[in-house]
């Protein structure tokens, strides 16, 4: 029996073989996207394997994917790589990929098309990853744009307190400037602690504030962080804009 007559028992008569090239079939079968469209699913043999299948999308998910939702940072790669490593799917140049033999054939194709929904619903979800990334799009901000300042991450200026964290120190004369990154009310909280407990310890610095969003603090968390920071970034956006020339004018004052 070989896979094509394989696939059809297994599936229950629901699926065809289609062939598009010489030794390259395209596997029609109920599995679907988000939006209706079937997943594109090839099936070839792997070369020096008797039983041996390979199943790729011959890069049709990343294109797809790639009208609404660009992976253009070493982030989101991060997370891209990390659905395909969760999953057991490889990729090399776009094409997504997996390979398995006849025993395992069904249920390698249902992790495999499945394994391309959570790909393909990248752009579905993408605010909420852009969200989580606050930090990483932060840090990788700062190392590609700010290394003139020698910025230093993780830092605790009070060797007592290690519950006093500065996400970032930059090494700007005459004093140093710490940073903090504020997601949220805790976050905001946390910040403007910090900055008055080591006023208190009458440390030399100057505190910059980057929030992901200053407006969605509460009213109470914005007097806190407003009353004891001395710069704020009302966003990353603001951050990025900015930031370099206001590093400028502290080192030169």
């Amino acid at each position: 029996m070989n896979y094509a007559d394989l696939l059809k028992k297994q599936f229950n008569g629901q699926v065809s073989v289609r062939e598009r090239r010489a030794g390259i079939a395209q596997l029609v079968a109920p599995l679907y996207h988000e939006d209706g469209d079937m997943v594109d699913i090839f099936l070839e043999a792997v070369a020096g394997k008797e039983s041996g299948v390979r199943i790729s999308d011959h890069g049709m998910t990343l294109m797809r994917l790639s009208y609404s939702f660009e992976i253009d940072t070493p982030n989101k790669e991060r997370i891209f790589q990390r659905i395909l490593a969760e999953n057991g799917v490889n990729e090399d140049q776009g094409n997504l990929f997996v390979d398995t033999d006849y025993s395992g054939l069904y249920p390698a194709i249902l992790q495999f098309a499945q394994t391309v929904a959570k790909v393909g619903n990248m752009q579905l979800y993408k605010r909420e990853v852009i969200q989580s990334m606050f930090f990483e799009l932060l840090t990788e901000f700062i190392e590609k744009n700010l290394g003139k300042y020698n910025p230093r991450q993780t830092v605790f200026p009070v060797p007592s307190r290690d519950d006093l964290e500065v996400d970032f120190e930059f090494a700007v004369k005459p004093r140093p400037i710490y940073l903090f990154g504020v997601k949220d009310n805790a976050q905001a909280r946390l910040a403007a602690i910090s900055c008055l407990e080591f006023q208190r310890n009458r440390l030399p610095f100057k505190s910059f504030i980057v929030h992901e969003e200053f407006e969605n603090l509460s009213s109470k968390d914005r007097k806190r962080i407003t009353s004891a920071a001395d710069k704020q970034f009302v966003s990353l956006d603001d951050f990025r804009e900015n930031a370099a020339q206001v590093l400028e004018r502290e080192g030169a004052a």
